[in-house]
């Protein structure tokens, strides 16, 4: 083929070809298909996965995100704290609340809030996990201070919950509690400005170990932060009266106006005497609450609500708790539904002042050891007043003879008691002379008169004499009447007479009849003498020298009044008329004493200036011896 065909050819193949094939015709340019177009993902594009926001605000972070095909994008949050965020259609993300960095609310409480977030572009996502870490704004930090202080009852209180009470009378549901340690010491911190009624609940006496309940509990309802405070039986009953006025308090309670009831401990220095007196009122006060609560469930309102009532309300002067007015009053008017018979209130107002009497604070602890018989066994034997089981030999005993009954019928464990009653057993007589003619006793002259003094076992009679006397008339007792320093009948120790005080105690080694005597002068107390007595006559004690009202110094013995200890004042040794009752002293038994009506007070605490009873067959009248400096 030459060169000139092989042209043509190719020029006719191309043609062909451009025009698509033959067939007779043409295809149509509609019909032509692009290649298939690939959908690119979206992709988050943040660089920084850890972020950190301060508190207080709903910022956290913002999504950042691409894709390659310029999709719109949505966005979406996941995971263990998601709940708590929100995200806009532009990928913002924020807190549905604003962050407390004091109290987080993410899963685990540590401030860090863990998300996943999602982009999507209709199809396809992508996912990254997100940490926002909450940190302090100190600007509201809340600042902490402390209240300081001890927790006593009688001494004291370890192992109690000390509390800002938020429910009245308990420290349930308090934000803020500690623990008191063995001396009654705690530091409660709470948050600054938080104030409200200080509270110790439970916890035990270390020295008895007496466990107290969840119910027991004393309060301090005005604490402050910037001095070491005392929660009290006594600032107990003031918060039970609602009241901060505690000038009115002290002088009730007769504690010295010096001692400071939120800041005194009064068990730190039992030595000083305003702090011991403060110490046995916080005991005593222990023991009625626990006796008044064993003897009647209250219907209303508190036991320290009442006592506290009591005492602030009170007409007299008297301020003893022990006084037993005060607790015949208490109980008289204690609740309307307790309502005991009128023996029931004498044995219950007779036992519990006799006790509460006793009660004393020392180095030694007594007064822990006072409080656990008495919120115990106490409490039990008044407890069988009310059931109408108690016996009226032990009552008798713990009225008249209260030290036996502690050391016999109960579990006492504190050592000897200190009676801190004695002076009622105790009678001075004034001791004088008329040079070597004579000695004067309450102004009567033994020579020539016959002046007896009548004593009983337990009884201390102590003559006060002046300077001349001691010096120049030594004044001796003898079995011997009108005895000299030749005679054999001198007594000593051993039969009570201590020379050196001029004291009297008389005992079973006491002999029945002594005669007083100079050791220097005969016949200078000649016709006196003391005679030894188990009980009284009335015709031997002198009913017409003294006819004014007397004080007697003892317990009264029966009668409404039974069991009150100290000075009745206003009866008289013989009857007076008219309307008025008899009174006898477990102290001077035979003897009957005359009160009128509306007068007079039963075993008060100080003396009255009353002329002072004295069990003797003389008082002296106008025109008796009088004192002489010549000796």
């Amino acid at each position: 083929m030459n060169t000139l065909n092989r042209v043509v050819l190719l020029v006719s193949f191309f043609v062909i070809a451009s025009c698509g094939g033959g067939g007779g015709g043409g295809g149509s340019e509609d019909s032509y298909t692009p290649p298939a177009q690939t959908n690119g993902a979206p992709t988050i594009t943040n660089t920084v996965f850890n972020i950190s926001v301060p508190e207080n605000q709903t910022s956290a972070f913002t999504i950042s995100a691409s894709d390659p095909d310029g999709d719109s994008l949505t966005y979406s949050l996941s995971g263990t704290d998601s709940a708590l965020f929100s995200v806009s259609s532009s990928g913002v993300v924020t807190f549905n609340t604003a962050p407390d960095y004091e109290n987080p609310s993410d899963s685990n409480a540590d401030n860090v809030y863990e998300v996943t977030a999602t982009v999507s572009d209709g199809s396809l996502t992508d996912s990254e996990s997100f940490m926002i870490t909450v940190t302090n704004d100190t600007s509201d930090d809340v600042t902490t201070e402390g209240y300081d202080g001890t927790l006593v009852a009688a001494g004291p209180v370890q192992g109690a919950t000390v509390c800002i009470q938020v429910n009245t009378g308990t420290c349930t549901g308090a934000q803020f509690t500690t623990t008191s340690a063995q001396d009654g010491t705690f530091s409660l911190t709470v948050d600054s400005g938080t104030t409200g009624v200080l509270r110790g609940e439970g916890g035990f006496d270390p020295v008895t170990n007496l466990q107290f309940g969840e119910g027991d509990s004393l309060a301090l309802s005005q604490p402050v932060t910037d001095q070491n405070v005392v929660i009290s039986a006594i600032s107990e009953i003031m918060n039970e009266y609602n009241s901060t006025d505690y000038d009115s308090f002290k002088t009730k309670l007769g504690i010295d106006p010096s001692f400071m009831i939120r800041f005194d401990n009064p068990f730190s220095n039992l030595d000083n005497a305003a702090n011991n007196k403060a110490a046995v009122i916080n005991t005593q006060l222990v023991v009625l609450g626990k006796v008044l609560e064993a003897i009647h469930t209250t219907t209303s309102g508190s036991v320290g609500n009442r006592v506290s009532d009591a005492i602030i309300n009170r007409s007299t002067t008297e301020t003893s708790l022990g006084d037993t007015t005060f607790i015949k009053d208490l109980l008289t008017n204690y609740d309307a539904d307790f309502s005991p018979s009128s023996q029931q209130l004498i044995d219950l107002s007779s036992g519990i002042s006799a006790y509460m009497q006793k009660i004393n604070a020392n180095s030694s602890n007594s007064q822990s050891h006072f409080m656990q018989v008495g919120v115990s066994e106490l409490a039990v034997l008044m407890n069988s007043v009310m059931s109408g089981t108690a016996s009226s030999t032990e009552l008798d005993k713990l009225v008249f003879n209260t030290i036996d009954w502690i050391n016999d019928d109960t579990s006492w464990n504190g050592g000897t008691i200190t009676d801190n009653e004695s002076n009622l057993n105790e009678m001075n007589y004034t001791l004088s002379n008329n040079g070597s003619s004579n000695y004067v006793v309450d102004n009567i002259n033994p020579s020539d008169t016959e002046f007896i003094i009548y004593v009983k076992e337990g009884d201390v009679i102590k003559f006060e004499a002046t300077t001349a006397v001691t010096s120049g008339h030594p004044f001796k007792m003898s079995t011997v009447q009108n005895a000299t320093s030749s005679d054999s009948g001198q007594i000593g120790t051993s039969e009570g007479w201590n020379q050196d005080t001029m004291t009297l105690t008389v005992s079973s080694s006491t002999p029945e009849t002594l005669y007083p005597y100079c050791d220097f002068h005969s016949g200078m107390y000649s016709q006196g003498k003391i005679v030894k007595v188990s009980s009284y006559t009335q015709a031997n004690i002198d009913v017409t020298g003294v006819t004014s009202a007397l004080q007697v110094k003892g317990t009264v013995a029966t009668g409404p009044f039974k069991g009150a200890s100290g000075y009745t004042y206003k009866v008289y040794l013989n009857s007076q008329g008219g309307s008025e009752h008899t009174h006898t002293f477990h102290e001077y038994p035979g003897l009957t004493f005359y009160m009128p009506a509306d007068q007079g007070y039963h075993g008060s605490e100080t003396s009255s200036t009353d002329t002072p009873f004295k069990a003797k067959s003389h008082y002296a009248t106008t025109g008796d011896d009088s004192i002489s400096d010549d000796y």
